[in-house]
Parts: C-alpha cells; sequence; structure tokens
C-alpha cells in the first residue's frame, strides 16, 4: 500500500473522530465540514491507493467520478457536499453558517459519512488503517 493513501485514510478517520467530538461541544457546524472532509480524504486515499491520480477537487460528487461511484453511495455523498461551503462561508447563505447546524443535522452528516466509510472499507481489498 502507498505511503500517501495511508496518510490520506489515517487523517480522514481523525477527522471523522473529530466530526464526532465537535457535537458533543456543540460545534455542530464544524462536525457537519469535518464529515465531508473525512469522506473527501477517504475518497482520495482509495483513489491514491487504486495508482490513480487524485483531483484537486473538493467536490465529492466530481471525486467520485473518478471512482465511477454510482447509486445509493452517491446521494449520501451529495447529503454531505454543500457542507463544506455552508458550513463555513457566510456569504454562502443568507444566515451565519454556524446558526444553520443542530445536534441531530450533525449527527445525520456523521452518520452518513461513517456509512460511506463502511461501504468502501473493501474497495480495492483496501487494507483497514488502526487509528495510531
Amino acid at each position: 500500500m502507498k505511503a500517501a493513501a495511508v496518510k490520506w485514510l489515517k487523517q480522514a478517520k481523525h477527522d471523522l473522530d473529530m466530526a464526532d467530538k465537535n457535537i458533543d461541544i456543540g460545534g455542530y457546524d464544524v462536525a457537519s465540514f469535518l464529515s465531508h472532509q473525512a469522506v473527501e480524504k477517504l475518497l482520495k486515499a482509495i483513489i491514491i491507493y487504486e495508482g490513480k491520480k487524485s483531483p484537486k477537487s473538493h467536490y465529492l460528487d466530481q471525486i467520485a467520478k473518478t471512482l465511477m461511484l454510482s447509486g445509493d453511495i452517491m446521494d449520501d455523498l451529495n447529503e454531505l457536499s454543500a457542507d463544506y461551503m455552508i458550513s463555513r462561508y457566510p456569504d454562502v447563505m443568507d444566515s451565519v453558517p454556524f446558526e444553520e447546524y443542530d445536534r441531530d443535522i450533525a449527527l445525520e452528516k456523521v452518520a452518513i459519512a461513517r456509512k460511506i466509510f463502511e461501504q468502501l472499507q473493501d474497495r480495492s481489498s483496501f487494507p483497514e488503517v488502526d487509528d495510531e
């Protein structure tokens, strides 16, 4: 397994763990953003592991095209895609980003990210990497 893919996967898992922790402290917008980031990094880890060049994009649907993903997983990816912008930038919507998120939304985003991790864990015999 390529060292770069391992680094991406470790960071993806860390981001997902941090998403969970932010829920506990009321950082619902941060948890949602980190859910997106975790999935983005997971997808890039798989791309690198499969010997392809990682796309320079934050759009999950574009990254997923590199992996030829489709179906339900694309629906899940789309559920997280908007959070890359909405959770951080006050000029994307008519409100302050953190005011758009609550505990239920953050829990849903983290659950979607965890589901995507589970769905892709066997992709190309991608080995499980323990958190250190």
